[in-house]
């Protein structure tokens, strides 16, 4: 009898085990296919096509500044460099030449706040839209390979700077579900924050992030060893922290405006519908000397204004909102899941069923346009003291399409004050100087990551929008070759769609 009981109570344990083992591999592809890895991989293969040594002729140029272009003149590019520039350079620089006709030829763009979770398709949609560098905001080993890959020359797409997936405090339990599920760093203790940061140093990221959810002792251990082992800290302001927190610490960048009036709002005790004004009467006190903390600090700030911009729509009209972007283009995986999902039975921002009694749109538009308002008094402020600012679009959050909402993001920089100057060093020079790139200028010794446009964004930002060629480290990328890429990303996420999008959502213009 002891015999059976034991053999039953084996099997019943190796089922239990079996089936655990059952449900964690079911899970975990689920998040894999929630990220974007369900999706086809369309080739992305540096060419051999593009000459060594060329000239890009007849091309007016963006000056540092970015307040004009030049009278058209040649730009040679050699080896992914830009080598010499000037007038009738074609004429004696023994080179295939390539006539730009007198179109602007400016730095490839900068998005500096973007997820590409598993989505390696999304490298194509940076270049089809004119970006050629962006900050990975949440990196992870894969995105690691392919920084290295695209560097080397393996890989085609924009250049890569990985900020290693935020840290974060959770107990035991949410920490191994957080963890695993949203592949966050978690540190449950200060020396474990400590431990955390000297490992991702030690892995080659480039950066590390502070969380929302980082308690205030771990976003100190945090910031004292990204110090000690001289890695960057970025990201957001813990909730945790207020904003004398952040001018202690060893922090470099704050990854979106909406930070500031986050920490505006902790400092106000909280606002809600009964005391938006009033709020606001506080943003408009303290704004300045924010302002002129994040200078003496030496804290660049992030952009993402777009974003912010569209909460008001998506928490109370989503599908309206969703005819903003190219849903098309977006990885039906993330498009689709609830981890950052876009349609409207799983949008992140739109506002549940439960919360939806009498009333609930008007209070709710009340609430972000408060926000947005908010927003704009502060970005008001640190654009006049000066602050250094990044264009950044957290791309693959609803309802930032990868490459397309860095245009978006543009115009929204110029619509809250910026001058188009202003904007365009916001996504080339100023953030090339942050991440240490030699990129971000048109001269020679520069990288050859290029956008040749056909109209002038000085006189209308939107005009960053009209790409006819990208040069991605000297390879030449046409128009026609860009829209190949767009529709190769399409079908491959049209083979991977579970929900059919309507029409409205599917514009694919690139320009």
């Amino acid at each position: 009898m002891l015999k059976w009981g034991l053999r039953i109570l084996g099997v019943f344990v190796l089922l239990n085990v079996l089936g655990a083992i059952g449900t964690y591999v079911v899970i975990d592809r689920s998040i894999v296919e929630m990220f974007g890895g369900r999706t086809p991989v369309i080739a992305l293969e540096p060419s051999d096509e593009t000459p060594e040594r060329y000239v890009l002729a007849n091309v007016r140029v963006l000056e540092p500044g970015s307040e004009r272009f030049s009278e058209p003149m040649d730009v040679v590019v050699e080896a992914g460099l830009i080598a010499a520039m000037g007038p009738n350079m074609a004429q004696r620089a023994g080179a295939p030449v390539m006539d730009g006709e007198g179109r602007y030829l400016m730095p490839g763009l900068t998005d500096s706040h973007v997820h590409l979770w598993n989505s390696q398709n999304d490298l194509a949609l940076y270049l089809a839209h004119g970006v050629t560098q962006i900050r990975e905001m949440h990196g992870q080993p894969h995105h690691l390979d392919w920084r290295d890959q695209i560097s080397a020359g393996e890989l085609l797409g924009p250049d890569l700077y990985v900020v290693a997936a935020q840290i974060a405090t959770y107990d035991f339990a949410e920490g191994l579900w957080q963890s695993w599920t949203s592949k966050r760093n978690v540190a449950r203790t200060d020396e474990a924050a400590d431990q955390i940061v000297r490992d991702l140093a030690a892995e080659g990221y480039d950066a590390v992030k502070a969380s929302s959810y980082l308690s205030l002792s771990g976003y100190q251990a945090v910031s004292a060893a990204s110090e000690a082992v001289g890695i960057p800290l970025v990201g957001h302001v813990p909730v945790a922290a207020r904003l004398d927190d952040l001018w202690a610490s060893n922090q470099s960048e704050v990854a979106h405006v909406e930070e500031l009036i986050k920490g505006l709002d902790r400092d106000f005790g909280g606002y809600g519908v009964s005391n938006a004004g009033e709020y606001l009467d506080y943003v408009m006190e303290r704004r300045e000397e924010i302002a002129q903390s994040m200078i003496d600090n030496e804290i660049v700030l992030a952009s993402t204004l777009a974003l912010v911009s569209s909460f008001a729509q998506q928490k109370t009209d989503t599908e309206d909102a969703l005819a903003t972007a190219p849903v098309g283009l977006v990885n039906p995986g993330v498009a689709e899941g609830r981890a950052m999902g876009w349609l409207p039975d799983v949008n992140i921002y739109s506002v549940p069923q439960q919360y939806r009694s009498e009333g609930w749109r008007d209070r709710y538009q009340t609430y972000w346009t408060t926000y947005a308002e908010a927003q704009q008094l502060m970005f008001e402020a640190v654009l006049a003291a000066g602050v250094p600012m990044v264009a950044g679009t957290d791309a693959n959050v609803p309802v930032m399409a990868p490459g397309y909402s860095m245009h978006q993001e543009l115009e929204a920089l110029v619509y809250a004050g910026m001058t188009p100057a202003q904007a365009l060093e916001s996504a080339t020079a100023t953030p090339a100087r942050f991440m240490d790139w030699n990129t971000g200028r048109v001269l020679p010794g520069f990288r050859a990551n290029l956008v040749l446009l056909n109209a002038n964004p000085l006189e209308d930002i939107r005009n960053t929008r009209a790409v006819e060629a990208v040069v991605m480290h000297g390879e030449v990328l046409m128009r026609e070759e860009l829209d190949a890429m767009l529709d190769a990303v399409e079908a491959a996420n049209d083979a991977a769609r579970n929900t059919p999008l309507d029409p409205a959502w599917t514009q694919t213009a690139a320009q």
